[in-house]
Parts: structure tokens; C-alpha cells; sequence
């Protein structure tokens, strides 16, 4: 049967008419698409955007770093800011190796991404939830730094990691608070790992497998509710050769210093050595008996500064040969420390719970002063407190070779500079001064500036530099800077700048 012409045209007209929309609509839903990439291109084409994936893995880290992130939540965010970041972030399995057993779904979303990668892991024995242990129990074997805080038992540890250490070949860095065995004969770290380069134990004897480690390079020790004998902990340092960095908080019962047959000091490649004072004979008998190597550094946490010279007193002077004749200084009002640097090493004494009180300065260690070139004073109220530290009185009596004096004070410098203007060194070898986020008023300024003018003409004394920083204090006026800058350079710096290189 033939259709009609007019029949055939409008059955061509109505399949035309159905290609057609059906065109447009395909047209549509492309532009559709193309109008919804465009934000996405957009924002492809910002330089942030733009970042290589290494400085994405680095930025990464260094703010897991920053904060001291126990896990991976902070890494989240970041795979939020669009797709490139996201895709670039979750394919690298460094970024994921931080594990925490707060969160069950966070542990299950890092093991995912971290893939075989080296794991560090954070176990608050205070959580009761153990999803987080099932999970990370076959992973025990990639555990590369495990830190264990809060009171608990070597069982409760083994049903995180089961058959611990033994399940942990890799491990590298170890931290234990606490951990309680209920069989005293027996080592409960049988067949740690001997490449362990970093022990930290608080409350913990020594067992036997500790004692056998000989690959450490970093050891810390806080011993608060057992006794431990002297020779046992000097013996364990002595056979670590490797040690590079101890931190000892300890405390020996005075038959264990007195039947002590230790005669020689130690001989090790320490570079650094803290040691927080539990008494005087305490601290003399681990000083005494630890040489350290030129270059080192020795931190002593004590009560006050008349107690740090009791201990170094105690010390014979060749002892600390290494560490005397500094050239630089920084002290502290909160809390109380003192930093002793020189070209022989460093000494370093905190005292947390004294605040210092009158207008007199501080009282030094027995340590010669007279080739100090840099001093740096730091005196800030305790954080929240709400009343201002006494005015300091600086004294340069002590440091005939002074040439850079960096203060950094929230409270009015006018006592303590009032010796350094009223009587000058003779001769005077002061070349900079620097102000960091002090109350400089115009009076002061004054006072600055004739002390400068007077030594302008001087050949060894001349004052060089004078550096501004504001980031909180009283900014001088212009006017003050500008007479000020008759005399001397000034370096003014404003709002939110750092000192000059020199000086940071």
C-alpha cells in the first residue's frame, strides 16, 4: 500500500521535528556539562591549584607535624579543596602513616590509603573501644614508631598488638608510660627489636632485653615510683655506644650513690644531655660521671639558680672543659631559663616554678661570663596571668666583651637600661641594640638618643645599630626615630616583621 505524498511529507516533517529536539536537548545536556566544568576549570587554573604533588605531600606533613597530630584527621580538609588536591594527597601513602585509636573509621580510611607504608602509631590506653586494635593487629609487622600514653598492662598492650614485640620486627622508636607487668620474673620485651634507635620509658625498669640494646641513638628516662640502682643505668649508657641524645629524670637512693663503683667517667658520643634536678648529689653523680663531647649541649632543670651552682661546684672544672667560655646568652623570666653557647657547647638551666622578683637581675651560673658577645633577655608575664613582671635592672658589669643586647620585655625598659645609660662600660663595646615588642616612649627615646650621641665619636665604643620590632609594644613616634637617626642606624621594622637576619 503506497502512502499519500502529503502523508510522506509530514512523516518526514514529524521525524525531522523529533531529530531536531532531540539534538537540542543533546546540545543542552552538553552545555549543561560544559557550564558545570567551568568552576572546576576555573579553579584549576589558580597556582595553588597548580602545586606540584611533592609540595602537596610536603605541605601536608609539615602540618601534621606543626600541630603533633596523633592521626590523619587534619589531612581531610585538605582532600576537600578540589579534585587535584584530593587525587594527589590519597596517592601518596606517606601522607596517611599517622594512626590513632580514637576513631575506628579514621583507622580503617588511613590502613586503606597508607597501603605498606611505615606506620607510627598512638595508643591512648585510656580508650576502652578495642575496634581500633582489631584493625591495626594485622598491620603490627608496619609499625615503625609506636607510642603508648596513659597507664596499662603488657596484656592489654598484646591485645592491640598481639605477640608484642615479637610482632613488631620493623619497629624503630618506642614510648611506654607505665606499662604494668603481672609477672615480675618474667621480660615482657623479649625479642624487641635490637635495631630500636629511640626508647623513651617512664616508670619502667630496666629488664634484661633492655639492657642488651646497643643500637640506640636516643634515650629518655623518667623514673618516679621504683628505686634504680646508678651503676645499672651508667653501665646500660656506657655499652650504648651510639647514643647521641639522653634525657634522664631520675632519682637514686643515697646507698645506691654510695656503693656506686663508678671511679671514671663514661665515655660516649653524646652530643646532648638533660637532666632534671632531684637533688643536688643526684645530678653531681650522673654530671660527674658522663663526659661529653666538644659541642654538646647539657640541659639542668632545677629549682633555682643557687641550686645550679651547687651542682656545677660539685664538678671538677676539666670535667666541663667542653662548655665554659660562652659567647652568647639567652634568659628567659618565664619560665626562669638560662642558655649559656659558646664555641665549646652549651649549657642550658630552667627553673618552671620560680618567677623572679625585685628589680635586681638574675644571679648566673659559676660559669666566666667575660667573653659573652650576645645576650638575649626574654621577660614575659606567665600566660593568663594578669599582672605585669617587675622591671629588670640590666647590669653590663658582668660582660666586658657585650656587643649585641636583644631585649624582649612587655613591661617599661627604662630600669633596665638605666645602668647601661648612666654608666657605660669602659671600654664600651656595645654595637647593637634591638627592641622587640617593648613600651617605647618618647622619654626613652631621648634618653636613647644621647646615649648614642655621646658615643658617636668614640672609635671603640661607637653604637652601630639600634632594631625596632613592633609587633605588640609602644611604637616610637617618627619624630623620635628621626633624631634617633642622627646618631646611629635604625633599623625600623613594622607590625608583623622578623628581626634581620643577623638577629633571628
Amino acid at each position: 500500500m503506497c502512502l499519500h505524498p502529503s502523508a510522506l511529507n509530514e512523516r518526514g516533517a514529524e521525524i525531522l521535528h523529533t531529530n531536531r529536539t532531540f539534538q537540542l536537548k543533546s546540545l543542552e545536556t552538553r552545555a549543561r556539562d560544559v557550564l558545570k566544568l567551568i568552576p572546576s576549570l576555573q579553579n584549576l587554573l589558580r597556582p595553588v591549584n597548580r602545586l606540584p604533588p611533592e609540595v602537596l605531600s610536603h605541605i601536608t606533613r609539615c602540618l601534621l607535624q606543626r600541630n603533633n597530630a596523633p592521626d590523619t584527621r587534619q589531612v581531610i580538609p585538605l582532600t576537600q579543596v578540589c579534585r587535584y588536591w584530593r587525587e594527589s594527597i590519597i596517592s601518596v601513602p606517606a601522607n596517611w602513616t599517622l594512626i590513632c585509636n580514637l576513631s575506628k573509621g579514621l583507622t580503617a580510611l588511613t590502613l586503606q590509603r597508607v597501603k605498606a607504608a611505615s606506620l607510627k602509631v598512638h595508643l591512648d590506653a585510656g580508650i576502652r573501644d578495642p575496634g581500633s586494635f582489631d584493625l591495626l593487629a594485622p598491620y603490627a609487622q608496619n609499625v615503625n614508631t609506636l607510642w603508648i600514653t596513659g597507664p596499662t598492662t603488657i596484656e592489654k598492650l598484646r591485645r592491640a598488638l598481639p605477640d608484642f614485640p615479637r610482632s613488631t620486627p620493623n619497629l624503630r622508636s618506642l614510648s611506654l608510660n607505665s606499662v604494668v607487668h603481672q609477672d615480675q620474673s618474667i621480660d615482657p620485651f623479649e625479642s624487641l627489636a635490637s635495631t630500636l634507635e629511640y626508647l623513651e620509658f617512664f616508670d619502667i625498669p630496666l629488664y634484661p632485653s633492655i639492657l642488651r640494646l646497643r643500637s640506640l641513638t636516643e634515650f629518655a628516662y623518667f623514673v618516679y615510683e621504683f628505686d634504680l640502682h646508678l651503676d645499672t643505668l651508667l653501665d646500660f649508657l656506657e655499652e650504648n655506644h651510639m647514643l647521641e641524645r639522653v634525657i634522664l629524670d631520675v632519682s637514686f637512693k643515697e646507698a645506691s650513690l654510695r656503693s656506686s663503683r663508678r671511679q671514671t667517667t663514661i665515655g660516649n658520643l653524646l652530643r646532648y644531655l638533660s637532666i632534671y634536678c632531684r637533688g643536688v648529689a643526684n645530678s653531681q653523680a650522673i654530671i660527674s660521671r658522663i663526659a661529653l663531647q666538644r659541642g654538646a649541649q647539657l640541659d639542668i632543670t632545677t629549682y633555682s639558680s643557687g641550686q645550679l651552682n651547687d651542682i656545677l661546684s660539685g664538678v671538677s672544672t676539666t670535667h666541663l672543659s667542653n662548655l665554659p667560655s660562652p659567647i652568647f646568652i639567652k634568659y628567659r623570666t618565664c619560665p626562669r631559663s638560662i642558655r649559656l653557647s659558646g664555641p665549646n657547647g652549651k649549657l642550658s638551666t630552667q627553673s618552671p616554678f620560680i618567677l623572679v622578683e625585685g628589680s635586681t637581675f638574675v644571679e648566673f651560673p659559676l660559669l666566666p661570663l667575660t667573653h659573652v658577645q650576645e645576650f638575649r633577655l626574654v621577660h614575659r608575664s606567665p600566660e593568663g596571668a594578669s599582672h605585669a613582671l617587675t622591671p629588670l635592672v640590666f647590669d653590663q658589669s658582668p660582660f666586658p666583651a657585650l656587643e649585641i643586647l636583644v631585649v624582649n620585655c612587655e613591661t617599661s625598659i627604662s630600669h633596665l637600661l638605666s645602668a647601661l645609660f648612666s654608666n657605660p662600660p669602659s671600654p664600651p663595646l656595645l654595637k647593637t641594640l634591638a627592641f622587640i615588642g617593648c613600651n617605647l616612649t618618647e622619654d626613652f627615646m631621648e634618653e636613647l638618643t644621647q646615649y648614642a650621641s655621646k658615643r658617636k665619636d668614640t672609635t671603640s665604643g661607637r653604637l652601630y645599630k639600634v632594631v625596632i620590632v613592633h609587633p605588640d609594644g609602644v611604637f616610637p613616634s617618627i619624630t623620635a626615630i628621626r633624631k634617633l637617626k642622627e646618631h646611629v642606624s635604625v633599623v625600623d621594622v613594622r607590625i608583623g616583621a622578623k628581626l634581620p637576619g643577623d638577629l633571628s
